[in-house]
């Protein structure tokens, strides 16, 4: 089931800064498939309530060390 929650302005900017920020971490680009994950991850994420940057970049980041290991 997919959720449909409307993004409010201020919070597409503020996943836009830490999808960013991912992406140079672990110096990922914008095209690839890891992208791909971080992003599905940081709306899925966000529609589960988690409004905080910190937060958001924190619970994306075991996603990322999973993928980037080759384990799922």
């Amino acid at each position: 089931m997919e959720i449909e929650t409307p993004i409010a302005l201020h919070d597409a900017d503020m996943l836009s800064v830490v999808f960013e920020e991912l992406l140079q971490d672990y110096q990922t680009s914008r095209d690839s498939a890891v992208a791909e994950g971080i992003l599905t991850r940081l709306i899925f994420t966000y529609d589960l309530g988690v409004r905080d940057p910190v937060l958001l970049k924190m619970l994306t980041v075991p996603f990322l060390r999973q993928r980037l290991s080759g384990t799922q």
